[in-house]
């Protein structure tokens, strides 16, 4: 996961975002053996079909690519429990928050060192990367909107009390602190890497620095060293010989005692396939130790029980499925009418998916959260899935030049309506995108279906680059064009992407069930940071964020938020599809992989799998 929950985190479907396992995978259940009887050793490789594009720690967006930067970097803690103080500690050794929440004191611990000669990680790096980068307006950093708070964007201030203190003062009250806390998910930069970059003020050169890429300046921040990658093909890790959670296990009660000698593999891969398939072969051929099982293919691995592989169940993802919509001038110019997205959420029915498409092994959602979350609506808006009431909103949604010519849903040349979904190729993704190919023809509606890789699917058609036909001025909202980042430099009538889409599958969002209000206004506020789909809501979605985040406790917050997650619910700006449950087949070899599924949601964001896991010989065996 990229962020704890204050923005928004683009990750892939179930059917193809197979890499948040090495973060998301087990649970914290401890080891059947004693500390001393744990076998080191072996190369643990993972199968993927996500992309191995680099470790870009300056560039954090994504949730593969914030999985691969915690193999060699850790962030600042693990949350525990709902509870301000139940974390285990990682890079924050102690935090201390007062009451009631306007001031967070950071104690960092005092042996965290980056590698390459850059010294010690200490108070002032942090400073020094919030002032020259991370909210450094040439730098376009994903997360800069999270060092402010409100719509004033008043800034939160950040001291040094001492080497290895941080302070900060928030303006106002933030009953979500510390889970939105900024600094737990940053990774700093060492001064010397970045200053040329910063002179110049080129973001472009600081994204494509080798060692930005490589994070070859982790030292022993985290418990992999990057040894070898080959994009597209192989990403290997080795393990990193002086990692600090090691003595912080010895020393610190908190600190479960496995990490004492953790990680315990010698190596761990990222295998790269290019179809899931081929990576499940790979898996019962023993040529791999693990990869993602698709809801499609679970029943028969639990049908046919092998002595040599074990199935691992994660029903708590804080992640919503859904089908994108492009609110842009490159989209269907109806899709911005809220009949005609009602009309989809019949058409694409979210019960028939979760029950015939990912065989029941999901929850279906009707807004931007999950059903188990603290903040699900009593109430949300659903769909019964009717194809006669979605061809009578159709009719009445749309403009008048459009409608019936017998069975065909006609525009105003007369021709048959013919829309696009773009997404990448995978067997829930496919079959998720004939289903709605199916039900659109049934409304008299064509849908051409286009694949793409995970890159393009992100760089081509998700993010907005480039202006709209006709669009002659300068890009931004307001007065002064302001960007809203750049997955939203500006409004839907100004910017667009490269390729034109109008439905999308595979990327959904990640997200903190604790702190839903910040993702809300990230991904469908006007000027949010992660609004690509160009949705201009008539409900000011920051202003409610900010309601909600500078409440005077989160029970206070509740209402707001609840209100947020209905108006979404009734909106539909994107079609609200399903929480899906993760599944993993591991060799029987593997241990420690945690309870399946874990007990709750706190279980499984307490695990960090590579660093618990190994494997009973000490070898992988191949």
């Amino acid at each position: 996961m990229a962020a704890t929950g204050v923005a928004a985190s683009i990750a892939g479907c179930s059917s193809g975002d197979d890499s948040t396992s090495t973060t998301s995978g087990t649970t914290t259940s401890g080891t059947s053996v004693s500390q001393d009887e744990i076998p080191s050793g072996g190369t643990f490789i993972y199968g993927t079909t996500g992309n191995t594009n680099g470790l870009n720690v300056f560039r954090v967006g994504d949730g593969e690519t914030s999985a691969r930067a915690e193999m060699v970097m850790d962030l600042g803690y693990v949350r525990e429990s709902p509870e301000y103080s139940d974390f285990l500690p990682l890079w924050f050794e102690d935090m201390t928050v007062e009451q009631p929440v306007n001031q967070i004191d950071i104690k960092l611990r005092e042996n965290l060192q980056f590698g390459e000669g850059y010294g010690e990680l200490t108070a002032e790096d942090y400073l020094w990367c919030i002032d020259n980068i991370w909210t450094a307006d040439w730098a376009n950093f994903t997360y800069a909107s999270e060092f402010t708070v409100g719509s004033d964007e008043e800034p939160i201030q950040f001291e040094k009390v001492d080497k290895y203190t941080i302070r900060e003062t928030i303006p106002n009250s933030r009953p979500f602190f510390p889970y939105n806390e900024p600094l737990s998910y940053m990774f700093p930069i060492p001064k010397e890497i970045a200053q040329p970059y910063v002179e110049d003020q080129n973001a472009e050169g600081l994204a494509q620095d080798n060692a930005i890429m490589r994070a070859t300046f982790n030292g022993n921040l985290g418990p992999w060293d990057l040894k070898r990658w080959s994009q597209q093909s192989i990403m290997e890790f080795e393990r990193g010989e002086d990692y600090y959670l090691r003595e912080a296990a010895a020393n610190d009660d908190r600190v479960p005692e496995i990490f004492t000698e953790a990680p315990y593999f010698d190596e761990y891969h990222f295998q790269y396939f290019d179809k899931a398939q081929t990576a499940r072969q790979a898996l019962q051929a023993g040529e791999i130790d693990a990869t993602f099982i698709p809801s499609t293919q679970v029943g028969s691995y639990e049908n046919n029980e092998s002595d040599d592989l074990q199935l691992y169940e994660n029903p708590y993802r804080a992640w919503s499925g859904y089908l994108g919509i492009n609110h842009r001038a490159n989209g269907w110019s109806q899709l911005r009418n809220k009949e005609v997205r009602h009309a989809l959420a019949h058409i694409y029915n979210n019960n028939f998916v979760v029950e015939n498409i990912a065989d029941g092994r999901a929850a279906a959602q009707n807004t931007l959260h999950p059903s188990w979350g603290p903040y699900a609506p009593d109430d949300p808006v659903t769909f019964e899935g009717s194809l006669e009431t979605a061809r009578e909103l159709l009719e009445s949604g749309t403009s008048s030049d459009y409608g019936y010519s017998g069975d065909t849903f006609v525009g105003p040349d007369g021709n048959q309506v013919e829309l696009t979904v773009v997404y990448q190729s995978g067997e829930t993704d496919d079959l998720r995108a004939a289903y709605l190919k199916q039900r659109l023809n049934q409304v008299g509606i064509a849908l051409n279906q286009e694949t793409t890789s995970w890159t393009s699917l992100l760089s081509n058609f998700f993010q907005p680059g480039q202006k709209a036909s006709g669009f002659s001025g300068t890009i931004g909202y307001g007065e002064d064009n302001t960007s809203g980042g750049p997955y939203n430099p500006g409004p839907w009538d100004e910017v667009v992407s490269s390729n034109s889409w109008d439905f999308m599958l595979t990327l959904g969002f990640s997200y903190g069930p604790l702190t839903p209000a910040g993702t809300i206004a990230s991904l469908f506020g006007e000027q949010g940071n992660f609004n690509a789909y160009g949705y201009t809501p008539d409900r000011d979605l920051g202003a409610m964020r900010d309601e909600a985040q500078t409440a005077e406790s989160r029970e206070a917050a509740q209402s707001t938020i609840q209100e947020m997650l209905s108006y979404l619910s009734e909106e539909r700006p994107v079609i609200f599809e399903y929480n899906p449950f993760n599944f993993y087949a591991y060799r029987n070899q593997v241990q420690n992989i945690g309870e399946s599924p874990p007990e709750s949601y706190w279980n499984m964001l307490q695990d960090r799998s590579s660093t618990r896991m190994y494997f009973s010989n000490g070898s992988s065996g191949r």
